[in-house]
């Protein structure tokens, strides 16, 4: 943004420190502690007992329940194991609308950065990485400092390019090694077919579609009258259109039906999938996307 620092609201941060993420049941790999995977590890507390089958070792074998039953028992445990959070946040050119704050760029990582904030808080790792034409990678992240430091680097950003979620999906799927929540933060202003085969892609994973908009581009304001000269914000391509109310049902016809394909491409893959006006509160976003809304 030439200089320019984006805004990324972190004031309401704190009131998350009660919210934790509501995964028991939903990935199969997931977290010791807050999180209780549904798989069962060498984890410390025992869910229940299966009979004792030849080759199974013998440290797991209940003596107490032998003493009692004469019978050998193998103790199950919950697994300990770690959330890998995986946030890709849009960072393309039409990202940066509109001009006054915040911004859809803006408002993404204010939510990124909230949903991070619960991750961290419980020790577990997360990764942001921004993407347009090509994806930028961090490393996996833990702790405050790092926390600290990605509000730092995402505020200093460059935006620009077009959206690729196809090309997205390619680059990032061999990087995420194991079974994670992986949340889509994005305008989606990309083709239909390229939405679909990165859901496609990645839909091994826990996805999420989280769909950020502003009112604007969904009805045009009636102030927008008249011979509009209209600017693709991704391409810089300049043409002119004469606006009247006949445009305008057209256009808002032509955006329903977008967000209508995205509609169906979620139900497709049984992936949750939200459409977020950036008028509402950043916390108030977080919380419908944690289920706490």
């Amino acid at each position: 943004m030439d200089g320019k620092k984006h805004r990324i609201d972190t004031s309401f941060l704190t009131q998350l420190d009660r919210y934790a993420l509501p995964i028991r049941n939903r990935v199969a790999a997931i977290h010791s502690g807050s999180h209780l995977s549904t798989k069962k590890g060498s984890g410390l507390d025992i869910v229940d007992h299966r009979k004792y089958n030849q080759g199974d070792s013998l440290k797991k074998i209940d003596w107490n329940l032998y003493a009692r039953t004469e019978k050998l028992y193998i103790r199950r445990f919950e697994e300990d194991k770690n959330l890998n959070m995986v946030i890709l946040l849009d960072a393309s050119t039409s990202m940066l609308i509109p001009e006054n704050n915040p911004n859809k760029f803006e408002y993404a990582s204010t939510v990124a950065i909230g949903i991070s904030y619960i991750v961290m808080r419980y020790n577990d790792q997360y990764m942001i990485a921004t993407f347009a034409e090509n994806v930028d990678y961090t490393k996996a992240l833990k702790g405050r400092d790092e926390f600290l430091r990605t509000i730092d680097n995402l505020s200093r950003i460059s935006v620009n390019g077009k959206t690729k979620l196809a090309d997205c999906a390619d680059s990032i799927y061999p990087r995420i090694k194991s079974k994670s929540m992986v949340l889509v933060i994005s305008d989606f202003l990309d083709d239909p077919d390229s939405i679909r085969y990165a859901v496609h892609r990645l839909c091994r994973h826990e996805l999420v579609l989280i769909h950020l908009y502003d009112e604007t581009e969904i009805n045009l304001p009636e102030t927008v009258d008249g011979t509009v000269k209209f600017i693709d914000s991704e391409t810089n391509e300049e043409f002119s259109i004469s606006v009247g109310q006949e445009f305008r049902k057209e256009y808002a016809a032509e955006f329903g039906k977008h967000m209508a394909e995205l509609d169906k491409i979620a139900h497709d893959f049984k992936i949750p999938y939200f459409k977020i006006s950036i008028d509402n509160r950043p916390i108030d976003t977080v919380l419908t996307v944690i289920g706490k809304g």
